[in-house]
């Protein structure tokens, strides 16, 4: 890889890095994902800054091209992630659920109590 195009790279992987902790300073992140989002920049930086770092791995991996382990890997990421994801979206499905029967069960009370008022 050519020296320029790596400094570009570096570059943009910083000011990802700087993206990333703005975001939690604007409470938009939570810190488990700035962790996740930090390591995966890092590694990027290291892959990077190691010349063959990535060819020695997918081939003492037993991979027979260096592509196949980068979309291993890259699959693998993504369906964790969407696995997360989908466990979060399911616990605020639940707490919705009980909100809104809480919030049901409150206005009944008020209008039992609006028309014991008015008797």
């Amino acid at each position: 890889m050519q020296l320029s195009l790596k400094i570009a790279l570096i570059c943009i992987l910083i000011i990802y890095l700087f993206c990333i902790l703005k975001a939690v300073k604007r409470k938009n992140m939570r810190i488990g994902y700035l962790i996740f989002w930090s390591i995966t920049g890092i590694i990027l930086i290291i892959a990077l800054l190691v010349p063959n770092l990535v060819d020695t791995i997918s081939s003492k991996l037993g991979f027979e091209m260096t592509i196949n382990m980068i979309f291993s890997v890259a699959i693998f990421i993504i369906l964790y992630l969407i696995f997360h994801l989908t466990i979060l979206i399911s616990k605020e499905e639940n707490k919705n659920t009980l909100l809104v029967q809480e919030i049901s069960m409150l206005k009944k009370r008020v209008e039992e109590l609006e028309n014991k008022e008015e008797k």
